[in-house]
């Protein structure tokens, strides 16, 4: 920090406590100001890092001014380690002093590793890529409070968007829940729900074995191994069914088709799902949520008159999501009849090549009928019953709900009302109907082009079926 005296006729600059004598300037006033910038400089990082780079360059004949600005004016980091900005390095100049360039960058900024961040064009939702510079590897350590993540700079990204939604969830008191984490990843939201909610137990869930790698790391470190159970693979196959309190969907820009999956996940007497998406709020894009028909703001019945358009609906639902309802019933080709032994012949001459072909074709065929009439079941199943659309948490609608964005409304009215069709699904209990209260919609981060990374709570539950088709009828008079 200087003391500059104006008032003089010669600009005099003073030291705070610290450094050297008073500096004494006698000529240009601009001349001295960069005279004094250029020995500031020299004291900072930067300042030595500017010096040895250009004494070098200037050996090498390469300097030129274009390369100072191309120099990294901050730089992250973690531990011994230095990750440098994507927009530094880039002058072609560079390139000529070979590794002994990182190698200088990486001793001058006290570290032992340094690494450059390399954004992937197009993906707007994840963090960068990150080009191991200098080292052997690019393990790290990051402390966010009072939890350690680890992570593989090269093989993964700790993600700083989501620290509102991680200390939200350090709010919850979990104390006597069993959690699902459908994408655990590193940990950001695994290690949380152990460390600050303290879970009684997490199943974390994830098909990348680096992020497996970073997470085991990371409870081993934390000293929470004990109560978390680790699986690899993708959560709509491996996901643990029936013994979740809450069930934490966090997968942009959309987890839509894991929310059957995720209805399978919790306890018969229900739980709370946490459900992440991408939405864009911009008002050209409100086509795209509208809400199912007869989905409202104020809860409504779905019933016979609204067969047709759920038959639609649940249909093109079950063509999106590939495994729904009760994919795990589906035909096996172990229950191909006697007849069709033949496709499985392993020595075949030409007619059994044909035989192979028909049956073949036989059986897609039988297939897809059997597929068809599953579904068919499904939905006369369905138009048979009476069930609420998803409805409002009192408190939410008196307090926050219209300040919600409509778009984020009607998204939040999708999940509860498809959840609430899945779990009717899953749980086909006499005079029991399962109902999803929409609990909060909250927002993580707001991204460009008017998209929003939200939270949808779903609180999930079965309750008693004449009670809920009397509320319901009083609650649809009283909008009438």
């Amino acid at each position: 920090m200087f003391f500059v005296d104006r008032n003089s006729d010669r600009l005099k600059v003073y030291r705070c406590k610290g450094v050297p004598d008073m500096l004494l300037v006698n000529s240009d006033r601009r001349q001295n100001v960069s005279q004094t910038s250029t020995l500031f400089n020299k004291a900072s990082t930067f300042g030595q890092l500017l010096d040895a780079l250009r004494r070098e360059a200037d050996r090498m004949g390469i300097w030129n001014d274009e390369m100072q600005r191309d120099l990294p004016k901050r730089w992250e980091k973690h531990g011994n380690m230095i990750i440098l900005p994507q927009n530094c390095f880039k002058h072609p100049n560079w390139r000529q002093m070979g590794p002994k360039l990182w190698q200088m960058v990486t001793e001058l900024l006290n570290a032992n590793r340094l690494g450059k961040k390399r954004f992937i064009e197009g993906d707007d939702f994840h963090g960068p890529h990150i080009d191991l510079l200098h080292g052997k590897d690019g393990w790290v350590e990051h402390i966010d409070g009072d939890i350690r993540f680890f992570y593989e700079v090269t093989k993964c990204f700790f993600n700083v968007d989501n620290a509102s939604e991680k200390q939200r969830i350090s709010q919850f008191d979990c104390h006597q829940e069993v959690v699902t984490d459908m994408f655990a990843g590193i940990g950001y939201y695994t290690l949380p729900y152990l460390i600050s909610a303290h879970a009684k137990h997490v199943y974390a869930i994830d098909w990348n074995e680096d992020a497996i790698e970073a997470l085991q790391r990371g409870l081993q470190n934390n000293g929470v191994q004990d109560r978390c159970t680790v699986i690899h693979g993708d959560a709509r196959k491996v996901a643990p069914q029936g013994i979740a309190d809450r069930v934490n969907l966090g997968l942009i820009p959309s987890s839509r088709p894991y929310w059957l999956a995720a209805c399978k996940c919790l306890k018969a007497t229900g739980g709370i799902l946490h459900i992440h998406e991408a939405v864009s709020i911009s008002a050209q894009d409100i086509g795209s949520l509208e809400l199912p028909n007869g989905a409202a703001a104020h809860p409504k019945l779905i019933g016979k008159e609204n067969a047709k358009s759920l038959r639609e609906k649940t249909l093109a639902s079950d063509t999106t999501d590939s495994k729904n309802i009760d994919a795990e019933n589906r035909i096996s080709l172990k229950n191909v009849d006697k007849n069709e032994g033949a496709f499985f012949s392993k020595s075949m001459d030409n007619s059994d090549m044909q035989c192979e072909e028909t049956n073949t074709a036989m059986y897609k065929k039988t297939m897809k009928k059997r597929k068809l009439s599953r579904s068919a079941t499904i939905i006369k199943e369905m138009e048979s019953r009476i069930l609420p659309n998803g409805r409002i948490d009192e408190r939410l609608r008196e307090e926050k709900w219209s300040t919600i964005n409509q778009i984020l409304q009607n998204f939040a009215m999708i999940c509860a009302t498809n959840c609430t069709r899945y779990l009717n699904n899953i749980h086909d209990e006499k005079d029991k109907v399962w109902t999803c209260t929409i609990l909060g919609v909250n927002t993580v981060k707001s991204y460009p082009k008017q998209i929003d990374h939200i939270v949808v709570d779903l609180l999930c539950r079965p309750e008693d079926e004449k009670e809920i088709k009397s509320i319901e009828l009083q609650a649809q008079a009283d909008y009438n």
